[in-house]
């Protein structure tokens, strides 16, 4: 197969040369700057000296408060800056250094991106940001980094909070989806990647905090606007578009002195109007294994299948996988966002202090789906290529064969509204020795998706052959059938109006913590906390109104009223595929046409269903906690040794329609029905689970220029709070049966007695840094993990009423995996600036990552696949990622280049096993400052435009490609 990617060890190798070569130059420079480090900006005894201190930034609540703001010992803070210093520090500079600074002096193995200045991150989105951080990588989602993995580990495996409250979340599972927090409202990003007693648990991988600003310590008034202008080519193709959008944000802070104590206020808005056009090819969710051929594909009305004796009208050959359809869609699509981001800080007396804050975010997303299938994609296939048969694809791979189908015009409107509310309040009283923390905390996502759809289907059925050897994207030939013809499609009219998602995540969270400080000669403080947390979720899940049988006439009518033009000018533009019309009508008009009205087909009555979710989960957890500072030799040692406790129940709200069974006695064949009109019945399971969390963190200063860590902790990650569901789905596992546990014994359920991902972990940090620009890290980390969730793999008792009365039957259930596996990884990272440099090169600096791991995870495959596929590994997991930064400030220039790169990763979804293949993408950002108060930006996303391609079965049986294309950005930022 030849397309667009090229040979993956080659790709790879051409990255590591990228990331040898950065290294490689920089190492030398990294010499000379230590004879260099003594400029007059910087002691001798301070190798940091002068860099920023970034108090101003909201500190982690589950850290100790004098641990979170204290910098390293012997480095200076702002104020013992020279003016040389005030002057040089800025923009991407004063970034890494403050940066350096949080993470040198945090008691924590950790690593992150802190700006004082609200509006200065340089990226679009909180999720964009955090892809800068070594070991850090995303998943996309409508072209932009969203779900968000640390160190290998999937993004579930992950813990969000919010200046140290945990984030609700509005997707399927556990995992947070950043985008929905703008980047100009966040002053900093940190990824915890060892942990301590004090921290909320939930993070294996790590935890990941979002920081907004603390109005008090920033100390002075700021008010910052800013306007961005956006360009999207692809947009600029879709018919009545230019391409243009627009987000603009307004921020305030300031201070006051009032005779009831010193008040600080700080709030963020941004609005925002874009789009986010994507081109895609798809396929069904399920693969299946076929071996036939037909010896008429043109004409055969029999689907493929995996026979050993060959049926009638067929041959038996190599092995094969296929699917039951394909398709090609184009999007049209607008988002709307605002957003606002406050808090509110009294200071009544020098001892206390009260502070409130919250966070706001509502995202109304409009996508119009054009889609063009091959319904029938397993029907006549006689393969002609086959991966692994004479080349070197992946094994089974389809890639080019004939066949016989049904087209399908399809049509979509799909409306998806999300609303993120969050906030809490503090309150922090140190008297002498002691300090006391409380904080009250709430989060909550809401997000409804609905959808109208309807179709055409073609006129008679097409033979075509189907070829996925030049691209990702496939060819196909149709002989004289012209797919851009709408006289074409005059049958079998359809039309749905579906509730996809109804989802609710709220999250009620208190905690109370003490410590009090010893100051002795080895014990320096101690702290104890407790915190208790309600989480609810609840889904309305697929609610359909469908009408699947339309009058002919209808269905002629539909076609003749409703044509409109293909909606884009350019589809799959950097693809080699030749579809790149298809004959569309407008959706609007034929739901109208087919149902009556705009508002027909309401939803049903009763729209709770086995598929609905309502689970509360709540949490109770105590810690106790010892800071230690020593001496061994001549060598400083500090670091802290805790444990925490964690109990957990959880009680899973279940909806099951009663349904009837009969089976004949003869034949035992036997028909399953939901019984019409009958009262859904609720049932409740429950599970519980408690553990001992303990820890330990201890550093080295080695010397002024290096500190070595080593941390050792146990570690949970809860199961996806939708596997805890008590519904059950009814499912047949044969055709046959003698009793009604026989007949029901394929349903499926959740599970609410799934213990959490367990882990022991271990993990060092040798941590070198030379002068205040420059470092360098190298950390090598291994996990035990148990518990890891295998979906459908188990019998669970579960009751269903069944013929009027209830009856226990095994449902199949997600269980633990009770194998010990093993995580193991290597991350380096550093940073430099060239200022020995002569000027004008003295502007420029360099930072970059890599991170591999290897992890032994066994994920089989749950369709029939599962017999010729090797099982998954980790989800989400990239065995290898980087990142790379190279920069310029220099006359009031600011100009960044941000390369990343992650390798192949596992996503499921529905039915198989999938995974993505590896890709790399690349920004640049410029900006101008004019003079102190206006600065001017421009940004190019993804300018090398890279797809997103999904897989199934193999490498090259290509499941999934989207195409977004790059967007560029300019814009103006004005600071009084």
């Amino acid at each position: 197969m030849t397309d667009t990617r090229s040979d993956p060890q080659r790709q790879l190798a051409l990255r590591v040369m990228l990331l040898a070569s950065m290294v490689g130059v920089t190492a030398p420079l990294i010499a000379q700057t230590v004879d260099n480090a003594q400029s007059p900006g910087a002691a001798a005894s301070s190798p940091v000296e002068g860099s920023i201190k970034s108090s101003s930034v909201q500190p982690n609540p589950v850290a100790e408060p004098e641990t979170a703001a204290m910098p390293a010992q012997g480095v200076a803070t702002t104020a013992n800056a020279s003016k040389e210093d005030e002057i040089i520090i800025s923009g991407a500079r004063a970034t890494q250094r403050s940066s350096l600074e949080t993470k040198r002096s945090a008691a924590v193995i950790l690593d992150g991106i802190v700006n004082d200045q609200i509006g200065a991150l340089p990226d679009n989105s909180v999720g964009d940001t955090l892809t800068r951080i070594t070991g850090v990588t995303s998943d996309r989602f409508k072209g932009n980094a969203n779900e968000i993995s640390v160190r290998g580990l999937g993004p579930t495996l992950s813990f969000a909070t919010f200046n140290g409250r945990e984030v609700s979340s509005a997707g399927a599972d556990r995992s947070v989806a950043f985008q929905q927090f703008p980047s100009e409202l966040v002053n900093g990003v940190l990824v915890y990647k060892s942990q301590e007693a004090d921290f909320v648990e939930g993070g294996s991988a790590g935890i990941i905090d979002l920081r907004s600003l603390k109005p008090l310590d920033y100390g002075k008034r700021r008010i910052v606007a800013e306007v961005r202008g956006a360009y999207s080519p692809q947009e600029n193709d879709n018919l009545g578009r230019t391409g243009a959008s627009y987000r603009a944000n307004l921020s305030y802070t300031d201070q006051f002195e009032t005779g009831i104590g010193d008040i600080g206020v700080s709030i963020g808005y941004q609005r925002q109007d874009t789009t986010a056009p994507e081109d895609y090819y798809t396929t069904n969710s399920a693969f299946v294994p076929c071996t036939t051929s037909a010896n008429a594909p043109g004409t055969s009305a029999t689907n493929c299948s995996n026979a050993v004796t060959a049926p009638t009208g067929s041959t038996v050959g190599g092995r094969y996988f296929a699917t039951s359809s394909r398709a090609w869609r184009a999007n049209v699509t607008n988002e709307k966002r605002d957003a606002l981001i406050g808090a509110l800080e009294w200071k009544p007396t020098s001892e206390l202090d009260i502070s409130l804050d919250g966070q706001y975010s509502k995202r109304r997303s409009l996508e119009r789906r054009f889609i063009f299938s091959i319904t029938e994609a397993t029907r006549g296939i006689q393969p002609q290529i086959i991966g692994g048969v004479g080349n070197d694809d992946s094994a089974g791979a389809l890639l080019r064969y004939a066949g016989n189908s049904n087209l399908e015009t399809q049509n979509e409107r799909r409306q998806r509204n999300e609303t993120y509310v969050g906030g809490g309040g503090t309150v922090n009283w140190k008297h002498d020795q002691l300090t006391l923390v409380a904080d009250a905390s709430y989060s909550g996502s809401h997000r409804t998706e609905t959808q109208k759809a309807t179709r055409l289907r073609s006129n008679t059925r097409v033979a075509y052959v189907f070829d996925n050897t030049r691209d990702a994207v496939p060819s196909v030939s149709f002989g004289n059938f012209n797919i851009n013809d709408p006289a074409n499609y005059t049958l079998a009219g359809y039309a749905r109006n579906r509730l996809a998602t109804n989802r609710r995540d709220k999250i009620y969270a208190g905690r109370v913590d003490g410590s009090y400080d010893l100051d002795g000669d080895f014990l320096q403080s101690l702290k104890v906390g407790g915190r208790y947390s309600s989480h609810r979720r609840t889904n309305d899940n697929a609610a359909n109104t469908d009408l699947d049988t339309i009058a002919p006439a209808l269905s002629v009518a539909g076609n003749q009223q409703c044509r409109t033009s293909f909606p884009t000018n350019d589809f799959m533009h950097d693809s080699k595929t030749n579809i790149s019309s298809w004959a569309t009508f407008d959706n609007d008009c034929l739901y109208r046409t087919f149902t009556g009205g705009s508002e027909g087909l309401p939803f049903p009555t009763e729209t709770r269903d086995p598929s609905d979710i309502n689970v509360r989960e709540r949490i109770w957890a105590g810690y106790a906690m010892a800071n230690f500072r020593s001496q061994v030799g001549d060598v400083p040692v500090s670091g802290n040794a805790g444990v925490r406790y964690v109990r957990t129940t959880i009680d899973s709200k279940g909806f099951n329609v009663p349904v009837s069974v009969v089976i004949d006695p003869n034949s035992g064949l036997f028909v399953v029905n939901p019984v019409a009109g009958a009262t859904v019945v609720e049932s409740t399971q429950k599970g519980r689970y408690a553990y001992w969390l303990p820890s330990a963190n201890i550093a080295f200063d080695v010397s002024e220029k290096v500190k070595l860590r080593l941390a050792g902790y146990r570690s949970l990650s809860r199961s996806g709070i939708e596997s805890f569901g008590a519904g059950v789905a009814i499912g047949a596992a044969s055709s046959t049966a003698t009793t009604v546990q026989d007949a029901l014994a394929n349903s499926t359920t959740g599970n609410p007695a799934l213990k959490p991902l367990m882990g022991w972990n271990a993990d060092v940090s040798m941590e070198l840094y030379l002068n205040k620009d420059t470092s360098f890290s190298l950390a090598p980390y291994y996990k035990w993990l148990k518990g890891a969730v295998i979906a459908r793999s188990a019998p669970r008792s579960t009751t269903l009423v069944v013929n009027g009365a209830p009856i226990t039957i095994s449902s199949i259930a997600p269980i633990n995996d009770d194998t010990t596996r093993r995580l193991y990884g290597l991350e380096v990272s550093g940073s430099h600036q060239l200022a020995w440099l002569p000027a004008p090169l003295d502007g420029f600096g360099v930072s970059g990552g890599f991170n591999y791991v290897h992890a032994n995870f066994a994920y089989p495959d749950p369709s029939t696949l599962a017999p010729y596929v090797e099982p998954a590994n980790l989800i989400g997991s990239s065995k290898y990622n980087a990142n790379a930064s190279i920069w310029w400030e220099k006359y009031g220039f600011s100009i960044r280049g941000f390369y990343r790169y992650r390798s192949n990763y596992y996503k499921p979804n529905s039915s198989t096993n999938r995974s993505v293949r590896g890709s790399d993408f690349l920004d640049v950002s410029v900006q101008y400052n004019i003079n102190d108060h206006v600065q001017l930006k421009a940004q190019a996303q993804n300018i090398t435009g890279t797809r997103d391609i999904f897989f199934k079965g193999g490498y090259d049986s290509v499941t999934e490609v989207s195409a977004s294309g790059p967007t560029y950005y300019a814009g103006v930022r004005v600071v009084f």
